[in-house]
């Protein structure tokens, strides 16, 4: 065991005697645990300073044109940073920033070499760190090595900062950076605080670096769509600064009174705060809620999308309508009409294998944005008919609903992709004239072509369709849509 060794061996044996159990602590008064905790604190810095010493080495000595020589290599890892993680068992990010505070300790020996037994003896003072040698960082490192700034405060501020981007510059990098330190022992900044204000500062002191990273920033915008296992849909937005302001602004504006919002209000304000805290929402659910509405109260307003809007398309059957319309005006007069509450109705979405609540329905039929579709029993819509080649909008949105999506087995295309196919051509015969929802199904634009290019057709057997290819026997289109389903098990689709 070499001589270091053997001290940090004793100083832990002495640390196994010293630091107090979880009875001792129980019986402190607040002050003296606060007092307690302090101390505490500083000998973690200490033994976190160590490690990060050995951390540096550990890298310096792992560096990849040592070759078979590398200490990482001969420990089966690909860097020091990683052997330094499998060593102390902490994280890989913590490990790397070991590896940081390491480099900055030994830039503060360089500029100011200092027995061990008098680091953190002097007071801290801006004189002491401007008049250090060194380049624009040596202040920081030796700021940080004398205990007068914290190794994650220090680390912050270096990350925050970058370098500057030329000798230029440099001395202003040297004058932000004191007058950071400054800021951090005057106004107690934590570390999130001093990373933003290092951040700003690189922002002010190179320009070109402040444009590249807004653009950056702008171009990493996405959005991200998944739907899981229990139907729940995921959304992943990530957007650059403006944009947050602009979303953020008026929902925190609107829900301030549970977000933490200003405390002086007008009268109208007080009125809705205490709604606001009346509400049983979660502050979660307060949060989608009025992002949604956001949403769809700009799609709605803004006519971006001109004539062509999107609408969203609930199906229900009539007997779930008449079921939620009842449970509906039950719930208004809070007593349960006739024996007891009316079966619940269930209604559903495009593609969608989860129903919708009837109170869900009756609320979304209230939306000008949203569009129901009444199913009969047989699956059919109920729309009247149309003395025209075409089918109307409603007809298509009918057809979409009952069929799920493109009807054709095996295709996975949404009903939003399909378009629709006349059963019984037009020009065959004066009968075709009258255009019903029956007489149409939905099919993606390349399996419509597909049909008509390779002589296929289609046969409407009561409320079932059916696929022909000359030659072949006739193969059952199944739709797709949950509504359908739904019939199917209650009986009264085959």
């Amino acid at each position: 065991m070499t001589p270091i060794a053997e001290r940090v061996h004793e100083l832990a044996a002495a640390a196994d005697s010293a630091l107090p159990c979880a009875s001792e602590v129980a019986r402190l008064s607040g002050p003296d645990e606060l007092a307690l905790l302090g101390e505490l604190s500083a000998l973690r810095r200490r033994v976190d300073a160590s490690i990060a010493l050995v951390a540096s080495d550990i890298e310096r000595k792992s560096a990849h044109e040592l070759g078979a020589d590398s200490l990482a290599r001969k420990a089966g890892v690909r860097s020091g940073a990683e052997l330094v993680q499998k060593a102390t068992g902490s994280s890989l990010g913590d490990a790397k920033k070991a590896v940081r505070v390491g480099v900055m300790l030994e830039t503060a020996e360089a500029v100011a070499p200092v027995a061990a037994s008098d680091i953190g003896s002097e007071p801290r003072s801006i004189d002491v760190l401007s008049a250090l040698g060194g380049d624009w960082s040596a202040p920081i490192a030796v700021a940080t090595r004398n205990g007068w700034l914290s190794a994650e405060i220090g680390d912050r501020i270096l990350g925050g900062l970058g370098k500057p981007r030329d000798d230029a510059s440099t001395p202003a990098y040297r004058a932000a950076v004191l007058r950071l330190i400054a800021d951090c022992w005057e106004g107690e900044l934590t570390p999130e605080d001093a990373a933003r204000t290092a951040k700003a500062l690189r922002a002010v002191l190179d320009r070109d670096w402040a444009q590249q990273n807004a653009t950056r920033l702008y171009e990493r915008r996405s959005l991200k769509r998944s739907v899981r296992g229990d139907g729940m849909v995921k959304y992943d937005l990530l957007v650059d600064p403006l944009t947050d302001a602009q979303i953020w602004t008026p929902i925190f504006r609107h829900l301030s009174p549970r977000l933490g919002g200003p405390r002086f209000m007008t009268d109208e304000e007080r009125a809705r705060a205490e709604e606001l805290q009346q509400d049983a929402r979660s502050n979660e659910q307060l949060l989608a809620d009025a992002f949604t509405a956001f949403l769809i109260a700009g799609v709605t307003a803004s006519g971006v999308f001109g004539k062509y809007t999107p609408t969203v398309t609930i199906a229900v059957t009539t007997g779930d309508l008449k079921n939620a319309i009842t449970a509906d005006r039950a719930r208004q007069t809070s007593a349960p009409p006739g024996d007891g509450p009316p079966p619940a109705g269930i209604a559903w979405l495009d593609g969608k294998p989860e129903p919708l609540t009837g109170a869900q329905l009756i609320t979304a039929l209230c939306d000008g944005s949203i569009a129901g579709v009444l199913l009969d029993e047989t699956g059919q819509a109920l729309d009247a008919t149309k003395a025209e080649r075409t089918f109307s909008t409603r007809q298509r949105r009918a057809m979409a609903i009952r069929d799920g999506g493109c009807l054709m087995p095996g295709c996975p295309l949404p009903p939003d992709a399909t378009e629709a196919h006349h059963v019984n051509p037009w020009g065959e015969s004066p009968q075709n004239h009258t255009t019903e929802t029956k007489d149409g199904i939905s099919l993606c634009r390349f399996h419509h072509l597909n049909l008509h290019n390779m002589g296929g057709r289609i046969e409407r057997r009561v409320s079932t369709y059916w696929l022909h290819w000359p030659g072949k026997e006739p193969t059952r289109l199944v739709p797709k849509h949950a509504l359908i389903a739904q019939l199917r098990t209650e009986g009264e689709l085959t």
